[in-house]
């Protein structure tokens, strides 16, 4: 007898294997898709595919693996680039572990929900030589990168060009590309572990703590391109130590006649920005050790600290103050001999209201009375002029009451003592006095140009063969240079004589002469200016020119060590005189004395 099995159970075999069949073969599809779909991840056929449609925005990898549809998108040697006409940036990564949806590529989206990162740098730099991106057709669709929830561990590098940071920061973030829409970068949280920033790669700050919030928002219009005039918003808190400043002495040129060494220190930093601008609540404290700064032959050292701070003092107008003080301020020469100043506080406050176009700045310049300074250390500059054998002189601000303008603060004020010294064989006493406009003041590293100037001489004295008794004057300086390297004074001059002792001493000095020229002492109200240039090598006269009723002079002079060289023509009423200074002596012409001066010209400043 043949026993057959239930019908039912006949047909449940050919369903298992059925099943089975069907279980093989989907999960063959699955390895096949799995398999074409790492391929194309690693032979480039993704960004061949992007690169169809954008020539700006490019993502590539070197290795990549995907256990989809489950696990997460592994790349490794990550980059992501993006360039227009003015600026070209890119990311890189070592390692990349991302949530991606693989039908968002489809629609020309990437489309990631979580990133982790690590082994990160940032570079951006300007762009050169790229034209404009022409514009789409009617049927252009860009692409766009979502990148939400990312985390980024050990990034090692931003790059801003002549700016860097190097070291180990962690970064949590969001990214978002639309092809000529926007770029939106949102950093929530930043963290510095450790790190330097170094400008032209050399380090200038260690930061010791970092922590920062930031915001990139960057339009894009047919008439600008990419804009990021107001892009960038930012929260930046840390502390920072601020190595010595040397490394700014490559930045002032090998030419320059100014050189500085030390000045580290610590800056607490609370930075705020707002669409690219400092915003209220920014606080900057500093203090560094003794900054040396070397001018030409002086020297100066002083500690430092710096304060800054940006406030709202109205809803419609913005308030930044900053806050300079050295002290104390030691000033040496060439020699040795020098000044110590107890303090230098330079305070500027700048507001602007709503719709200005610029600030309105208020600068404040308070310098303590210096202690007296031996004039005598000007002798290796000036000893071919005037060799000083005594004296002193002190520099300070001017003292700036209720009633006083802003402008009152930024002027220095220098006095002497009686001044004794020798100019050749003749014996000179003085007192001067020179009021410095602070705001002229300005380096260019090889000078300092003091313009607006005014120099005050008084109780001036000479035992020369025509002696100067207790004399006095003010000369303005509409233009002045302090040259540091060689330290050369070079300035033009203008004053308003009521005495002109010093132009009688001058020209009746040469022998000879006839006894009219005694009468120029009887002039009044005399105009004079010219040019002078003081170096090593003595005093230079140049444009001299002296004016007043019925008299007239003018010539070129050089005096070192007492002794006069030059021409000059003078004019009293209807007689006009030349007379040549030269080392042997003094000349008279007056027969023909235009003609001859026409024939004198001055010798170039040295």
């Amino acid at each position: 007898m043949t026993l057959f099995p239930p019908p039912e159970v006949q047909d449940a075999a050919p369903r298992q294997k059925r099943w089975r069949r069907a279980a093989l073969w989907g999960l063959g599809f699955v390895l096949l898709l799995e398999v074409a779909l790492n391929v194309a991840l690693n032979v480039g056929a993704v960004q061949t595919l992007m690169a169809r449609s954008t020539s700006r925005t490019e993502l590539t990898w070197k290795r990549a693996w995907w256990l989809w549809p489950f696990g997460q998108l592994h790349l490794s040697g990550f980059t992501l680039t993006q360039q227009n006409k003015h600026q070209w940036w890119q990311v890189n990564m070592d390692t990349l572990d991302a949530n991606v949806s693989l039908t968002a590529l489809l629609r020309k989206r990437v489309d990631v929900q979580r990133i982790d990162g690590k082994g990160a740098k940032f570079r951006i730099e300007p762009s050169y030589g790229i034209e404009d991106e022409p514009p789409p057709g009617p049927d252009y669709q860009p692409w766009v990168i979502q990148l939400a929830d990312v985390t980024v561990h050990e990034v090692r590098e931003l790059n801003f060009g002549r700016v860097r940071f190097v070291g180990d920061l962690d970064v949590q973030g969001l990214l978002d590309i639309k092809g000529r829409d926007h770029v939106h970068v949102e950093t929530p949280a930043i963290r510095v572990n450790t790190g330097f920033m170094e400008v032209d790669m050399k380090p200038v700050t260690r930061l010791e703590r970092l922590e920062a919030t930031a915001q990139l928002d960057v339009p894009f219009t047919e008439e600008k391109g990419w804009d990021l005039s107001q892009a960038l918003s930012a929260r930046i808190q840390g502390e920072l130590e601020l190595l010595p400043l040397d490394w700014l002495n490559e930045h002032l040129g090998t030419r320059s006649a100014v050189s500085l060494r030390g000045g580290g220190g610590k800056l607490d930093l609370d930075l705020r920005l707002q669409e690219n601008a400092v915003a209220s609540g920014t606080r900057i404290k500093a203090a560094g050790a003794e900054l040396d700064v070397r001018a030409g032959p002086i020297r100066a050292r002083a500690p430092w600290r710096v304060e800054a701070s940006m406030e709202a003092a109205r809803t419609d107008v913005r308030q930044a103050k900053l806050r300079l003080a050295l002290a104390p301020v030691r000033v040496s020469g060439p020699e040795g001999t020098g000044a110590e100043v107890p303090e230098i506080i330079l305070t500027l406050l700048a507001t602007r209201s709503t719709g200005q176009s610029d600030w309105e700045v208020e600068p404040d310049l308070r310098v303590a009375k210096s202690r007296p300074v031996d004039l005598k250390m000007l002798n290796p500059w000036l000893a071919r002029t005037i060799e000083i054998e005594s004296g002193s002189m002190t520099v300070q601000s001017q003292e700036r009451t209720k009633a006083s303008k802003p402008r009152d603060s930024l002027r220095l004020s220098v006095d002497s003592d009686l001044v004794t010294g020798r100019m050749g064989d003749i014996k000179v006493l003085l007192r001067a006095e020179a009021d410095v406009d602070a705001r002229n003041l300005s380096w260019d590293t090889k000078s300092l140009s003091l313009t607006g100037t005014t120099v005050r001489l008084s109780n001036v004295s000479t035992n020369g063969p025509v002696p100067i008794r207790a004399w006095s004057g003010v000369f303005t300086l509409p233009q002045a240079r302090l040259s540091l390297s060689p330290t050369v004074l070079s300035a033009r001059f203008a004053s308003k004589l009521t005495d002109t002792q010093p132009i009688v001493a001058l020209l009746t000095s040469a022998k000879n002469l006839p006894a009219f020229l005694t009468s120029v002492l009887n002039i009044r109200n005399v105009s004079i200016t010219g040019r002078v240039q003081v170096d090593e090598q003595g005093l230079q006269l140049r444009e001299l020119k002296a004016d007043g009723e019925n008299f007239s002079l003018e010539g070129h002079l050089d005096l070192v060590q007492g002794r006069l060289t030059g021409a000059l023509l003078a004019k009293l009423g209807i007689v006009t005189g030349g007379i040549e200074f030269k080392p042997g002596g003094q000349n008279v012409h007056l027969l023909n004395a235009k003609q001859w001066f026409d024939k004198q010209p001055a010798p170039p400043f040295r």
